[in-house]
């Protein structure tokens, strides 16, 4: 899946240590602010802002869960999936591609069998 970014933002992003590796931890796993404090080895305020501008960028899904005593929790799970860049005479084509969750996949076949 291809979307358009703004793909400066992007590189600032991809720069920042900590957000590479929440990216990292979650691509493997769903994490919870707490989880990835500790997988990462960040403070929790750490995780807090990096997940924010993760989320702001499409770069990262929250999922939220109920616990069976009505608490609830969130979880984050990366959508970033690549970045390509090709040089040009005329510049850099820049490309990045999410991961599609299976709701997403269901939706776009479905339609499409409904077009047919």
């Amino acid at each position: 899946m291809n979307e358009e970014r703004d793909t400066p933002d992007i590189f600032v992003i991809l720069e920042d240590d900590y957000a590479r590796a929440i990216l990292e931890a979650t691509r493997r796993e769903q994490l919870s602010g707490k989880e990835l404090s500790e997988e990462c080895d960040m403070s929790r305020a750490t995780v807090s802002r990096r997940v924010n501008t993760l989320l702001e960028h499409d770069l990262l899904v929250e999922r939220t869960h109920i616990d069976p005593d009505g608490h609830h929790y969130s979880e984050y799970e990366a959508k970033l999936d690549r970045v390509h860049i090709q040089l040009l005479e005329t510049g850099f084509d820049v490309r990045v591609e999410f991961r599609e969750d299976a709701a997403d996949r269901f939706a776009q076949l479905w339609e499409t069998m409904r077009n047919e």
